[in-house]
């Protein structure tokens, strides 16, 4: 890029910056992401500069295939795991305040992969240690259908909470 193509991106720059931060803002509903964007989108202008007819239609371009772009690989990234306080007081069968800790993120993530019905059968049958027909019963359905919807063993941590 020589001088003149570059005091032309610094005027276009200067002058659509605040209509494209807003674009970006509006995009990702984050101000912090749009930033990044918003920067992102610069640097392919800039390298481009010479070869872009449509300066404001090439940036409102790249910013919708960006925030697309990060869309798809935060969804193939896993999960972010929530910290937790470093003891359950709550519960007295946590004796080690250590172990509660790496277990909790590891019991919370494999709840998640439940369904709703699924969760309240090992939550009633497990974590609050009720039988079978009392479980069928709360949840208004008959003992083999609340044993055949429970989800296998297999999907949970080995944690010793649940019996093997």
């Amino acid at each position: 890029m020589d001088k003149r193509q570059a005091r032309a991106f610094e005027a276009f720059a200067a002058g659509s910056g605040a209509e494209l931060l807003r674009i970006a803002t509006l995009l990702t509903s984050d101000p912090h992401i749009a930033e990044d964007v918003y920067q992102e989108t610069l640097q392919r202008l800039a390298a481009r500069w010479s070869r872009v007819d449509n300066p404001r239609a090439f940036c409102r371009r790249v910013m919708h295939n960006i925030v697309i772009d990060q869309s798809r690989a935060a969804a193939r990234r896993p999960r972010e795991t929530r910290l937790f306080p470093a003891s359950d007081s709550s519960d007295p069968r946590s004796a080690d305040p250590h172990d509660a800790v790496e277990l909790r993120p590891a019991l919370f993530a494999a709840l998640d992969t439940l369904t709703a019905q699924q969760r309240a059968i090992v939550v009633l049958r497990y974590f609050d240690d009720r039988s079978e027909a009392d479980v069928a019963q709360l949840l208004g359905v008959s003992t083999g259908t609340g044993r055949s919807r429970a989800p296998p063993r297999a999907r949970w941590p080995s944690c010793g909470a649940i019996p093997g």
